[in-house]
C-alpha cells in the first residue's frame, strides 16, 4: 500500500526497484543486489571502507525521479554531486537529476573513542614530548574534481547516550565540510564564497560545523545549507579534536617564552573584512557578583585591550551599582533572565541559563565571554581570532566556560532556548548544557584561563601556580577564583584559609593580584565592594572555627586593615 500511494510508484515500478524497497528499506546494508558489480556495492554501502575499489573519478548518472520537496528545486539540472556515507540509490526521493561520485573513505574504527580525541589532559606545557592527536581517517580528497553540491548521511545512534560523541559520526561530518571547503576553494579563490550542502540525519546535524543560520530549508530528514566557505576553513585548519592546542603557548624562542599573542591577532585582522568584537559578562539574580565585575572590566582595560565591554544584566542590578559598571568601562544591556527548568527554586543554578543570551548580541560577530569572578594579567584580544567554540578544557573531554569564544546568532539563541527541556547538564548549570551542544570544541591553553585551585594538593603543585600568580611580567592570561571571591574577603589574606572544604582554593598570592587591580580604581567604582555587616559577621565565624580547628597555616589571626571592616 505504501508503494501505492508513493508518488514516483510508477517510476519505480518500470525500473523494477520496488521489490528491492520492500526488502531492503530497513536494512540497507543487507540488501543483495541483483548483479554483484563493484560500482553497484559502491551506491550500497555509500562511502565506507567497501568503496575504496572503485575509482573516483567514475560519476553515475542520476534521473530525475519526478516531483520532490520544492526546497530541492535548485538542484535540478546537470549537477555534479559529491556522495558522503550515502547511495545514488538513496537520492531518487529528492527528484534531482546528473552525475553523483561515491568519496571513499576507511570507516573509523569501533576501537576509537571519543576520549582519543578529547582527552581530559594533554602536554601543552611541553614537559615531554608535546600534545599531538590521533589520526582520523580522511579521503583522498585530491581524486576528486569538482562537485557542484555535497550529499551525506549522517549517522544518528540516539539509542546510545553519547550519540552526539559518536567518533564515526564526527568523522562523516569533517568529511563533508573538506568537501564543501575545497569546493570553495576552486570557485572563490578570493574568499567570500559559499557551498550547498544537502544532508540526511535523523538529528540535527552538529551546530559546530553546520550552523543554523546557514540552513535554507529543511524536509523531514533533509537539510539543505549554504555554508560559508571563509567560517569552515577556519574551523578545518584547527586540530581534529582538544588533542592538541589552538592557541600554541610557547613562542619560538623556546619553551621559557611565552608565546606572542599579538601575532595571531594581526593575523586574523587581516582575514577579510574587520569584524565586530567584544568582551561580555552576565549578571542576573543577586549582586553577588558586581564588584567581580567591575574589576575584571578595569583589569581587561589594564592589559591593553580596547574592545568593546558589553555587560548584560537583569533587573537586579540597581542604578548607583549600574553607574559604577559604566565608569569601568562596561556598556550594560538590559535582559530578561532565563530560568533552568531543571533547577530548584531559589539555588544558584536557577536563571544560570541567562548566559544563553549572549547568542543575541548580533551586532558582533565575535564575542570573548568573561566570568566575572576572573582577573585579566595579560591581553586576551587573541583569542578573537578563533571559531566558536573556543575554551580551556575542564574534567573529562569537557570544556570550561569561564572563558569561551562564540559567536552570536539568533538562530543558534533559539536552539538553545529549544533545547533547555530535553539536554540535561551534568553539573545542573549552563557549563554542562553547553558542553552537551558544541561538542566539537577547541582547546585553549589553561593559562588563558587558570583555575585558582590546588586539587592535588601537592608541594610541587603549589609551588608551581603560586609562582605563576606572582610572576611579574605575567606568565598566565587570567586567574579563575574558584572557591570564596577576593571581594568577599578582608584584603589581607584569603578567607578560603579558613574554611575546611575550601582550603583548596586558598592562594594569598592570587588573592594579592586581585587587590592590586581594586585598589587602582577610583572611589566611584568601590562603593559596590563594600561588605553587608551579615558578611562580616561570617567572617568573624569562620576564623573562630579555625581556631578552633588548630589550622597550621595561623591565617585565623592575622590583624585585620582593611577598611572596609569599619565601613
Amino acid at each position: 500500500m505504501a508503494l501505492l500511494l508513493h508518488p514516483k510508484y510508477s517510476y519505480l515500478l518500470d525500473r523494477g526497484a520496488a521489490s528491492s524497497l520492500v526488502r531492503c528499506t530497513a536494512f540497507r546494508d543487507a540488501c543483495t543486489p541483483a548483479t554483484t558489480s563493484t560500482a553497484q556495492l559502491s551506491r550500497k554501502l555509500g562511502g565506507v571502507a567497501a568503496n575504496k575499489a572503485v575509482a573516483a573519478a567514475a560519476a553515475e548518472r542520476i534521473v530525475n525521479a519526478g516531483r520532490a520537496p520544492a526546497m530541492f528545486d535548485e538542484l535540478r539540472g546537470r549537477l555534479r554531486m559529491g556522495l558522503v556515507n550515502i547511495g545514488r540509490d538513496e537520492l531518487l526521493a529528492l527528484g534531482v537529476e546528473g552525475d553523483a561520485v561515491g568519496v571513499d573513505f576507511e570507516r573509523v574504527s569501533d576501537m576509537f573513542r571519543w576520549s582519543d580525541l578529547f582527552p581530559e589532559w594533554i602536554d601543552e606545557e611541553e614537559d615531554d614530548e608535546g600534545p599531538s592527536c590521533p589520526e582520523l581517517p580522511m579521503p583522498d580528497f585530491s581524486r576528486y574534481g569538482d562537485v557542484d553540491v555535497v550529499v551525506a548521511s549522517l549517522p544518528c545512534n540516539r539509542s546510545d547516550a553519547a550519540w552526539n560523541r559518536d567518533v564515526f559520526r564526527l568523522q562523516v561530518h569533517l568529511v563533508t565540510a573538506h568537501m564543501a571547503a575545497r569546493k570553495g576553494r576552486r570557485h572563490h579563490a578570493g574568499g567570500g564564497g559559499r557551498v550547498r550542502v544537502v544532508v540526511r540525519s535523523e538529528c540535527e546535524p552538529m551546530m559546530d560545523l553546520f550552523r543554523c543560520d546557514e540552513a535554507v530549508g529543511r524536509d523531514g530528514e533533509w537539510w539543505m545549507y549554504m555554508v560559508d566557505v571563509e567560517r569552515l576553513e577556519e574551523k578545518l585548519r584547527l586540530p581534529v579534536g582538544s588533542c592538541n592546542l589552538a592557541l600554541p603557548l610557547w613562542g619560538p624562542g623556546g619553551i621559557q617564552e611565552v608565546f606572542n599573542v599579538s601575532e595571531l591577532t594581526a593575523a586574523a585582522a587581516t582575514a577579510g573584512r574587520p569584524r565586530r568584537e567584544a568582551y561580555a559578562t552576565v549578571l542576573h539574580s543577586s549582586d553577588t557578583y558586581l564588584c567581580g565585575a567591575i574589576v575584571l572590566a578595569q583589569s581587561i582595560r589594564r592589559a591593553g585591550s580596547t574592545r568593546d565591554l558589553v555587560l548584560l544584566h537583569d533587573h537586579t542590578v540597581s542604578k548607583p551599582a549600574l553607574a559604577a559598571l559604566v565608569a569601568a568601562g562596561w556598556t550594560p544591556r538590559k535582559i530578561k533572565r532565563i530560568r533552568n527548568p531543571r533547577a530548584e527554586r531559589g539555588t544558584y543554578n536557577e536563571y544560570n541559563y541567562s548566559k544563553f543570551r549572549l547568542w543575541q548580541l548580533t551586532d558582533y560577530d565575535r564575542v570573548v565571554f568573561v566570568d566575572a569572578d576572573i582577573l585579566v594579567l595579560r591581553d586576551l584580544d587573541a583569542l578573537f581570532g578563533f571559531p566558536q567554540l573556543t575554551a580551556v578544557g575542564n574534567d573529562g573531554s569537557l570544556f570550561n566556560s569561564g572563558v569561551m569564544v562564540i559567536e552570536p546568532s539568533q538562530c543558534t539563541f533559539q536552539s538553545l532556548i529549544r533545547q533547555r527541556r530535553t539536554i540535561r547538564s551534568y553539573n545542573g548549570g549552563d557549563q554542562g548544557f553547553l558542553n552537551e551542544v558544541f561538542v566539537w570544541w577547541h582547546r585553549l591553553p589553561r593559562r588563558v584561563n587558570y583555575l585558582k585551585n590546588f586539587w592535588a594538593n601537592t608541594t610541587a603543585e603549589r609551588a608551581l601556580k603560586e609562582r605563576l600568580f606572582r610572576a611579574d611580567p605575567a606568565e598566565v592570561w587570567s586567574i579563575h577564583y574558584l572557591g570564596l571571591k577576593p571581594w568577599t574577603c578582608y584584603r589581607d589574606y584569603d578567607c578560603n584559609w579558613n574554611i575546611g572544604d575550601q582550603r583548596v582554593y586558598a592562594s594569598d598570592a592570587a588573592h594579592a593580584r586581585w587587590w592590586q587591580v581594586y585598589d587602582d580604581m577610583g572611589e566611584a567604582m568601590r562603593s559596590p565592594c563594600r561588605l553587608s555587616e551579615r558578611r562580616k559577621i561570617e567572617i568573624a565565624w569562620d576564623r573562630h572555627l579555625a581556631e578552633e580547628a588548630g589550622f597550621s597555616d595561623h591565617h585565623w589571626k592575622i590583624n585585620i586593615t582593611d577598611p572596609r571592616k569599619w565601613e
